[in-house]
């Protein structure tokens, strides 16, 4: 697996452990934590898979989730006690209490592909929204709306996302109250991470045409943020994670850029979770392994 970090001063990263969750090396479909557990969604599966967040990471009783078809994400609200599953093909959004199992359709009749949940436990989805054209045209071009949800479900913010965000990725809300929204895949020109405002108007952005150099990035799958609201890029297709300031304007500084073997080649990170209760970095990764990081 590549670590790659970008920054001013970067902080280390440290290997803590390899999380297997299924044995015919399913993509994780999302990870996140909430209090002393971890939970992760693989593609195609009804099943959160749960561990203990801390050595020896222990797995413990599944959570099966009836209706669940294809869990694109998973975010965890600590105050409410409970995690958010987009789930596209069900076109629903599944709640699912970590107390009591309680399983309800949080939301539904929209296409949701990715979610996060702010301290104040405001829901924010990356809604995909259809476009003009044939099926084939609309799988390869794609576009996109920001929800902002109260926890009972009352949509507070709604942004619809310019079209030049062409297939947009994933999605999560600062204490700035601004948006940070990662975008593109190969066959789109622009590969990007940007900073929006409650318009949709954007700030600042990083990336440009799809590649493997410095300031490029190939199919940002996933963003999140650290508590000092550094941006974390899951770059996809160049198997590493991307760290970058808050400003946007660091000279990207690759650290630890070699994989440990040959199958980490196509091992590349799809899904991230950073958890402030424990500093580790969660990298979700398309074998269906979870790395836990430790950053000093």
């Amino acid at each position: 697996m590549l670590l790659c970090v970008v920054g001013e001063r970067p902080p280390r990263a440290y290997k803590a452990a390899t999380l297997k969750i299924t044995e015919d090396n399913t993509v994780v479909g999302g990870v996140t934590s909430l209090g002393d557990r971890i939970y992760v969604v693989c593609d195609k599966s009804d099943v959160i898979a749960v561990f203990t967040s801390q050595q020896h990471f222990s797995r413990l009783a599944d959570i099966v989730v009836n209706g669940l078809r294809c869990p694109f994400d998973i975010a965890a609200s600590v105050n409410v006690g409970c995690l958010y599953v987009p789930d596209p093909l069900s076109l629903a959004v599944w709640r699912v209490s970590v107390d009591n199992g309680a399983v309800v359709k949080w939301l539904t009749g929209l296409q949701p592909w990715s979610v996060s949940v702010t301290s104040e436990d405001k829901v924010v989805l990356l809604v995909v929204v259809d476009v003009q054209g044939s099926v084939a045209e609309r799988n390869v071009t794609w576009l996109g709306e920001v929800h902002v949800y109260s926890r009972d479900a009352v949509i507070e913010t709604f942004i619809k996302l310019s079209p030049d965000i062409r297939c947009p990725l994933s999605v999560v809300m600062t204490t700035r109250k601004t948006f940070i929204v990662s975008y593109g895949v190969p066959w789109q020109p622009v590969n990007r991470v940007c900073e929006m405002d409650m318009t949709g108007r954007e700030l600042k952005a990083f990336g440009g045409s799809s590649g493997p150099g410095v300031g490029q990035l190939d199919v940002p799958l996933c963003v999140s943020v650290d508590d000092e609201e550094r941006i974390i890029v899951a770059d996809s297709n160049n198997n590493r994670v991307l760290m970058l300031n808050k400003q946007f304007t660091s000279p990207p500084v690759l650290v630890a850029c070699h994989p440990q073997s040959p199958s980490d080649e196509a091992d590349g990170p799809v899904r991230l979770h950073y958890d402030s209760h424990t500093g580790s970095l969660l990298v979700g990764l398309r074998s269906g392994h979870v790395d836990v990081y430790k950053l000093k």
